[in-house]
């Protein structure tokens, strides 16, 4: 039979081995707690801060999500009037204005607005970015454009149905036959600005969805959801042990 003198000298020998593990655990559950703390304010103020529109800028992270450079570059103009076309983003002031459905290939001001154009497509801006028309093939648009030039503010297109160009509200295209005068078609600068492409790659990824990956655990891959998982039943070790560690050092009534 167990005597009294042993049961005590057993639980004070299992407090004794509980109380560190009961302190180590609670400070990796305390660093736990505060990281899920912090990413979780900063996501429901995400709207607040601006998280979901500010992009990840750091080029190490955006290497670790796996967000290429784009493949196609290029600038039209020089210094803070420039554009510039990632892919299939169009760039003014360093704002992202568009996002088209294919590869932009051209941009340009005319006096009083600005035109870009993709394969299919021809967008229409005002001076200020917004953009205020696009038009198509069903809206008399012709097909498969190539270039881009602005002749006298008029704008002119290389298409694969020959030389176009518009009336002055941009509503008619009329096909040129006859060219007096050889087109000068809009190519791209041979100078670029490098801070576009990782402003680019930015906008594949915001610091809300870091957030959101961070407090997750997915930021990490999937075993760091396990180990999420750990850090969570930590947390309820910590919990048992130190009521069991109150319970058992309780005076008596």
């Amino acid at each position: 039979m167990t005597t009294p003198y042993r049961k005590n000298t057993l639980r004070i020998r299992f407090l004794r081995m509980l109380r560190p593990w009961h302190r180590r655990l609670g400070l990796a559950s305390a660093l736990f707690i505060l990281l899920l703390t912090l990413t979780g304010v900063a996501i429901n103020h995400s709207d607040d801060l601006g998280l979901d529109k500010t992009g990840v800028t750091q080029a190490w992270l955006l290497d670790y999500y796996g967000i290429a450079a784009p493949k196609h570059v290029a600038q039209f103009g020089h210094g803070p009037s420039a554009l510039y076309i990632t892919d299939n983003l169009l760039w003014q002031n360093q704002q992202m204005i568009l996002e088209a459905a294919d590869t932009l290939i051209s941009a340009a001001y005319t006096s009083n607005m600005l035109v870009a154009i993709d394969a299919q497509q021809l967008y229409l801006f005002d001076k200020h970015g917004q953009l205020q028309e696009t038009q198509n093939t069903s809206t008399g648009l012709p097909p498969g454009l190539f270039a881009l030039a602005i002749i006298d503010d008029r704008v002119w297109l290389n298409t694969e149905n020959g030389v176009f160009k518009a009336d002055e509200q941009l509503i008619e295209w009329q096909e040129v036959s006859a060219l007096t005068t050889p087109v000068v078609w809009l190519n791209k600068s041979d100078t670029l600005d490098t801070d576009i492409i990782n402003l680019a790659r930015s906008a594949n990824l915001s610091w809300q969805r870091v957030m959101l990956d961070l407090h997750s655990g997915r930021l990490f891959g999937h075993l760091t959801i396990w180990l999420w998982d750990l850090f969570a039943l930590a947390l309820l070790m910590v919990s048992l042990s130190g009521f069991w560690i109150w319970l058992k050092q309780k005076p008596p009534r």
